[in-house]
């Protein structure tokens, strides 16, 4: 990707901590999206075309959710109105947070550095009350959107509006239309899947595929692996398909990494 300066762009449920201290270790210097569309983040200097570097900043930060606190007080409110019982990452401890993630101690504190959405769960929650919550919440403004392994209640925000802004700000920079390839693996990456020129559906651990997507997308194309290896192996796939199209109609391609 970097021979073929094809920007890799992390859009995740995780926070800005986590995203920071992965792209670290991997050496990526793009932009990314963190908690699940909450905040784009751009380094500075990036789009120097219309974004030049400020002075005493290394970031560019775009937040599109709520103020955390707010969040919390809102969960909580429509929690007791829908008559259910939330368990968020707010009311956990580190330690808590590394269980149910599989996160070392270190890696389940840069989780709880939340800014802009809540990963929570539901307690003995019928789906019918579950639903009963989601509309709530829906007519306040706010989204509850599944993933992998918890539920996530934000401002509005999503995957999919952020991803639209920053192709907004390649087109810009780079003057040309954009192609653009995702992958994801849950019900929360749906508007980012239906948005991209490509999209990928990762299959869960057990090799089964989300039933939102799949239900919302029938035709999308489904990696055969999970995990690094499958996500390797359909991005190298996704690239070639990518090249192929990008030939026939003389236009870069960016690709967008969940």
């Amino acid at each position: 990707m970097r021979r073929r300066a094809t920007p890799l762009i992390f859009c995740t449920s995780k926070t800005r901590a986590e995203v920071t201290a992965l792209r670290r270790k991997m050496g990526n210097t793009h932009p990314f999206i963190v908690e699940n569309g909450g905040a784009i983040v751009i380094p500075a200097g990036y789009f120097r075309s219309f974004a030049p570097a400020p002075a005493r900043s290394t970031n560019y930060t775009l937040i599109l959710g709520r103020p955390y606190d707010e969040l919390i007080r809102e969960l909580r409110e429509i929690a007791q109105r829908a008559a259910v019982d939330v368990y968020g990452f707010h009311q956990m401890s580190v330690e808590a947070v590394a269980r149910a993630t599989g996160l070392t101690l270190q890696e389940a504190r840069m989780a709880q550095q939340r800014e802009a959405a809540e990963p929570f769960i539901f307690r003995n929650a019928s789906p019918a009350k579950i639903r009963h919550f989601r509309r709530l919440a829906h007519t306040r403004g706010y989204s509850v959107q599944k993933g992998g392994r918890f539920w996530h209640f934000a401002g509005g925000h999503d995957k999919g509006l952020a991803l639209c802004a920053l192709i907004g700000f390649y087109r810009v920079a780079w003057g040309a239309r954009i192609r653009t390839i995702a992958l994801g693996d849950s019900g929360n990456d749906l508007l980012m899947l239906q948005l991209v020129d490509l999209a990928v559906l990762m299959p869960k651990p057990d090799g089964t595929y989300d039933r939102e997507v799949t239900t919302k997308m029938p035709t999308i194309a489904r990696a055969k692996q999970p995990g690094p290896a499958g996500w390797c192996h359909a991005l190298l796939q996704a690239l070639g398909a990518g090249a192929r199209v990008r030939q026939n109609r003389n236009a870069p391609t960016g690709t967008h990494g969940s």
